[in-house]
């Protein structure tokens, strides 16, 4: 068994695409969309294609706290089976096939290298190209999050904020296998700029009282400064 927990707000864009990799790579899984009360079609979409989704709340504001918490539990009531918590734009590329293998290794948690995917879409919708053949990337060691577990062997993941990092109390071992974490971000222009200004919108609490989400901005030119140096440094 294979479960896939995503966080989701306002993903119309970009959810159909996730749901299809991960049906892509692991055709078994069960997927849950954990919904923050989205006001476009991401719930609707999440539910035509087969996904369970749980509703939650955090008054229209980025809460990292919140989001913590659900990372660090909503898994908890499984008792076997893989488990894989991740943002809308984590897309974890490993098979069931190799899941099976690590498991018979007495593997707790996968090691990841977590990479920016750089897309070059001139539209907000990113009908214009297609996200799985994107070659251009960069790494970003902030990725190389340990975004799947098998679950008998954790009993906590402690996730700090941002999920970048862990103390999690297990039994087993990281696998010996890296796996790739595309971090599905920088597709085109204007659908970061897009997705950077309404998160920092969202995010006003947490970068005055929290200093978190402080890499969100609403300076245009730092946004487009950002994508065309990732673009300049990819490799295919």
């Amino acid at each position: 068994m294979i479960t896939v927990f995503l966080l989701c707000f306002n993903e119309e864009v970009l959810l159909p695409h996730t749901i299809s990799h991960y049906k892509k790579y692991l055709p078994t899984c069960q997927i849950i969309i954990y919904d923050n009360h989205s006001t476009d079609n991401s719930v609707k979409i999440a539910k035509e294609l087969g996904c369970k989704v749980v509703l939650w709340d955090s008054n229209n504001e980025i809460n990292e706290f919140r989001y913590l918490t659900i990372k660090n539990h909503c898994w908890k009531f499984l008792k076997s089976g893989w488990v894989i918590v991740a943002d809308m734009d984590e897309w974890l590329c490993v098979t069931e096939e190799e899941l099976t293998e690590e498991e018979k290794h007495g593997v707790a948690i996968l090691s990841v290298k977590g990479y920016n995917m750089i897309g070059e879409s001139r539209r907000l919708n990113l009908s214009d190209i297609h996200l799985n053949d994107i070659k251009k990337r960069v790494y970003n060691p902030e990725e190389n999050k340990s975004l799947c577990f098998y679950r008998p062997f954790i009993r906590e993941m402690n996730y700090s904020p941002g999920a970048h990092k862990c103390q999690p109390i297990m039994r087993g071992t990281y696998s010996k296998n890296i796996y790739i974490n595309k971090h599905m971000d920088y597709l085109g222009l204007p659908f970061i700029i897009h997705k950077t200004l309404r998160r920092y919108e969202r995010s006003e609490r947490m970068r005055n009282e929290y200093k978190l989400a402080n890499h969100y901005t609403n300076n245009l030119y730092e946004i487009r400064r950002r994508y065309f140096y990732y673009l300049h440094i990819s490799n295919d």
